[in-house]
């Protein structure tokens, strides 16, 4: 009875992992754009600010 759950459970997650994989790639891709995003913004807004203090 216990083997038969765990083959049930694993039948059912195993096909899973390569979708969860693939997810975890873009999320990782999208925390270095949001960085990216981010060093740019306080870029510009250093810019701005000096152009406002003339």
């Amino acid at each position: 009875m216990n083997t038969e759950i765990i083959t049930i459970t694993l039948g059912a997650v195993l096909p899973l992992y390569p979708l969860l994989f693939a997810i975890h790639q873009k999320i990782g891709r999208y925390d270095e754009i949001v960085e990216e995003f981010k060093a740019l913004r306080a870029e510009h807004e250093e810019f701005t600010g000096a152009q406002h203090a003339r």
